[in-house]
């Protein structure tokens, strides 16, 4: 409508047009948004919201068309009406806007809605169970179409296995991450992610890709990896990362913010594909191949957009299981598959290119730090972990102004706009994971920094912190606990406390912690699953990590300890193991937890133990007919050692998982032993090697 000169034209006499680039201000974006959901019970973009001269809204719509349609007035007629009610009746809009700006505080300062402390762990239930309502069992994912990645809701799954053994919420996740990277929403020729399928198969995206989608699935795809063992899962989650690594990634290190959906105004066109076209570029025995594991989908018409030729690649099925069932090895069919993709990536880099959008967003490369540098140490490559350090040194470096202070957006070879709370938490986030791949005290003295800058900056005494900035011009400063497409900034923040608090072994960063999980979780009778990543970072707070490592809090309800005696104490060391679901059936799946409590001032090896002579911690389960699908070691700290290197060490508590299969037959469970050896040491001395036994009956 901007392109029609008299539609223009009328704009300019009537108003004064503000064009806000959400990506760049967030808090605005989330401002108004509010206000057109009070007003009209419906969000999304484009979202036109008019204004009195104080900036208070008074009303609010979506599309409008130059003519009547979507069901809305014609847009010159509409500009008319609010010309001539705001000349004839402006004091009954102004106090109309008053009334509606004050309404819309209690959604933008979240207040508690009493005294009484949360209980996390029914919490966290409760929201297990109603991510289980609107769970899709037969696509994966969450809701009807369009259907979203909802990252939160599937790390705060992850995290829920971790912590309450729920093999259940395992299965949610890693069904989900399937069906996603088998349809068209992957995409299956470059690589990456579009930002969100537009029916419930996830066959259609909306083929634009932005970087926030890229560095949240490459994270859960590894972390699903990690626990599933799932090689497939392995291999999406670098192929995401190797994506980036291409276009998305700045000379410098830093990372672009997207790639347009259109080229040329047609959505898709640079993604879609004829059969004639593939039947051209490939050989017989590969078409045939093709056939076998893919097919193409229909793109349906996007409103407002040029329809384009052709259809998207799709999978068939996930492709480790489609191996399974033809009997071939997955790096088999995995290879065949990357040959012919190849080859049409090839023909496609011939096209003309969507645009890129080279804006450098901190808070979206904090992400993306975050997600190269955890998979650089899971996945053991130090090219992941370097590619984090570049683009960490350059932010630290370019985006940080005169006075220290962070800023949002580098573009034009500067920075500027002030950080929002989000920029410091996922840049903060970042820096703890790359130094836990590449344990530098640079990259933790920068992420406490940050901390204790955002704490000045957006601290709150009542509780939590601010998003934004103290501002006048802004109706309300806005203090949120639900996530969006990208992780809340409070829930993030959680997180940095709680790894702080796990790496430095300082007790005030679990005091501050608590302060602000007991201020989103105080009096929320139930949490809503737009607190995904709250509940997912409090439940760090209350129990042991059996699967993510790290030490933990003491026993928890998701997480009770182990019963029946169960306990054993070797000098400095006392172990024991518990089976989780404790009630576990014959053909379950389920782990094994075996958790060491080691003295202050002691510590054992971890595994692996950094020095071939040194005797790591390990972990043995035997029991009739039992199959081990895995052991989960925990991250490690480092310790120096006399000669001025960094041990690998495990202090405090440490839980260790067994992934197990009961066998199928029998009317109960085998008992099962768990063997443990371990060689506790101290800052001058070290203990002989000990073994323990535990044995859980039937």
């Amino acid at each position: 409508m901007f392109e029609n000169l008299s539609i223009a034209s009328l704009m300019n006499r009537t108003l004064i047009n503000i064009k806000i680039d959400r990506e760049e201000h967030p808090e605005l974006d989330e401002i108004y948004m509010v206000a057109r959901q009070m007003m009209t019970r419906e969000g999304g973009w484009p979202n036109n919201v008019f204004l009195t001269p104080d900036l208070k809204p008074f009303y609010a719509g979506g599309t409008y068309a130059a003519d009547e349609s979507y069901g809305r007035p014609a847009f010159p007629r509409l500009l008319e009406w609010i010309q001539y009610v705001w000349t004839t009746q402006e004091k009954d809009i102004r106090e109309t806007a008053d009334k509606v700006a004050e309404s819309m505080k209690p959604f933008l300062v979240y207040a508690p809605e009493s005294a009484d402390k949360g209980d996390i762990a029914k919490q966290s239930q409760q929201l297990f169970s109603l991510m289980k309502e609107h769970y899709d069992e037969r696509s994966g994912g969450f809701f009807q179409a369009p259907k979203f990645p909802h990252e939160c809701f599937l790390s705060f799954l992850l995290g829920y296995h971790e912590r309450a053994g729920s093999s259940e919420a395992l299965d949610m996740v890693t069904r989900s991450l399937q069906k996603m990277a088998s349809g068209g929403m992957y995409d299956q020729v470059a690589c990456g992610f579009h930002r969100y399928a537009v029916d419930k198969e996830w066959y259609v995206p909306h083929f634009e890709k932005m970087l926030y989608n890229q560095a949240q699935l490459a994270r859960l795809y590894t972390d699903a990896a990690q626990l599933s063992g799932n090689p497939w899962l392995a291999d999406v989650a670098k192929s995401i990362l190797d994506f980036t690594s291409g276009p998305l990634t700045d000379g410098n290190g830093a990372f672009y913010s997207g790639i347009d959906a259109e080229t040329d105004g047609v959505e898709g066109a640079y993604y879609a594909w004829t059969a004639e076209e593939l039947q051209t570029l490939l050989a017989p025995e590969e078409v045939q191949f093709f056939t076998l594991f893919y097919a193409l989908a229909d793109i349906p018409q996007f409103p407002g957009h040029k329809h384009t030729d052709g259809q998207v690649i799709i999978a068939r099925k996930p492709l480790d299981i489609a191996a399974a069932e033809q009997d071939m090895p997955y790096v088999q069919l995995a290879g065949m598959s990357a040959q012919i993709m190849n080859k049409l990536l090839e023909a496609r880099n011939k096209r003309k290119a969507p645009r890129l959008d080279d804006k450098i967003i901190v808070s979206w490369n904090g992400l993306m730090i975050d997600a190269f540098a955890h998979a650089g140490k899971v996945f053991n490559r130090p090219a992941y972990v370097e590619r984090a350090a570049k683009a960490a040194h350059f932010l630290l470096e370019h985006a940080l102004d005169n006075n220290g202070e962070l800023k949002r957006v580098l573009a034009g070879g500067r920075a500027q706009l002030d950080a929002t709370l989000e920029d410091y938490a996922y840049l903060i986030k970042g820096l703890i994971s790359l130094w836990r791949a590449d344990p530098k005290d640079s990259w933790l003295d920068a992420a406490k920094a940050l901390m204790a800058q955002a704490g000045e900056i957006f601290g709150d005494t009542a509780g939590g912190y601010f998003y934004t900035r103290q501002s006048e011009q802004l109706l309300a400063r806005i203090k949120s606990g639900t996530d969006s497409a990208m992780p809340n900034a409070n829930a993030v923040m959680l997180h940095n406390m709680i790894d702080l608090f796990e790496i430095t072994k300082d007790k005030s960063w679990r005091t501050v912690a608590e302060r602000l999980a007991d201020y989103f979780l105080s009096g929320n009778k139930r949490l809503l699953t737009e607190s995904a990543t709250v509940a997912h970072a409090a439940l760090r707070l209350i129990s042991p990590l059996p699967l993510a490592g790290g030490a933990g809090g003491g026993n928890s309800p998701l997480y009770p300890p182990a019963s029946g005696g169960n306990i054993k104490t070797k000098n400095v060391v006392a172990v024991r193991a518990a089976l989780f679901p404790t009630a576990a059936k014959p053909g379950d799946k389920c782990e094994l937890v075996v958790t060491l409590d080691i003295k202050e001032g002691w510590h054992v090896n971890a595994n692996p133990a950094g020095v071939e002579f040194l005797i790591p911690t390990q972990v043995e389960v035997q029991g009739k007919g039992i199959e081990i699908a895995g052991i989960i070691y925990p991250e490690p700290t480092r310790k120096a050692d006399a000669e001025g290197g960094m041990l690998p060490v495990y202090q405090g508590r440490v839980n260790i998982a067994v992934q197990l299969k009961l066998p199928a037959k029998g009317k109960k469970r085998p008992s099962l032993k768990a063997m443990v050896r371990f060689q506790p040491c101290s800052g001058t001395t070290c203990h002989k090697v000990e073994d323990v036994s535990i044995v859980i009956p039937a």
